[in-house]
């Protein structure tokens, strides 16, 4: 996949930014239906670019501190419905502090899904930590992967990933 750093010749996005930008897509939705190319592109203001194999396109951007984000538009296929995600990640450190790309923090798209009518359900992993949230409306069904904004440290939540489900 071609990454191209700037949205559509603008100035890079922000982490806050582009998951305002994420959040206004998923608000103007009324189905999974209403998610195509063209729309997402529109509305986040990048330009996705298709993966090697097509099954995918994707927006990738550089920020603060070694950390980036990936943009994806998962067009429709006989086994996949159309779907949108956003993950943030730092290059070879999967468990970083995530202060730098944590300006809209958990509780900040939790409560942008929850004005928007999504209700949500933690899903805990085996010894009874909440592993992600899930927000449901309609037939969209959203991921949240929460992480602690300092690793080893309660308090503040960051968001990992956030993208729909299959």
């Amino acid at each position: 996949m071609a990454t191209p750093e700037t949205a559509h010749g603008h100035n890079k996005l922000s982490a806050e930014e582009i998951g305002k930008r994420f959040l206004k897509l998923i608000e103007g939705l009324q189905s999974r239906q209403d998610l195509s190319l063209d729309r997402v592109q529109d509305v986040t203001g990048l330009t996705l670019e298709p993966s090697e194999s097509g099954s995918f396109f994707g927006h990738s951007q550089t920020l603060d501190d070694g950390w980036s984000y990936t943009f994806t538009f998962i067009p429709e296929s006989p086994l996949i419905k159309n779907g949108v995600g956003l993950d943030f990640n730092r290059a070879n450190d999967r468990s970083s502090e995530m202060t730098p790309v944590c300006t809209i923090d958990f509780e900040h798209y939790r409560n942008a899904l929850k004005s928007m009518g999504f209700v949500e359900s933690p899903v805990h992993g085996e010894i009874g930590q909440i592993d992600e949230w899930r927000y449901y409306r309609g037939d969209i069904t959203l991921s949240i992967i929460p992480q602690n904004a300092v690793p080893g440290e309660a308090g503040r939540l960051c968001v990992k990933s956030i993208g729909t489900l299959n």
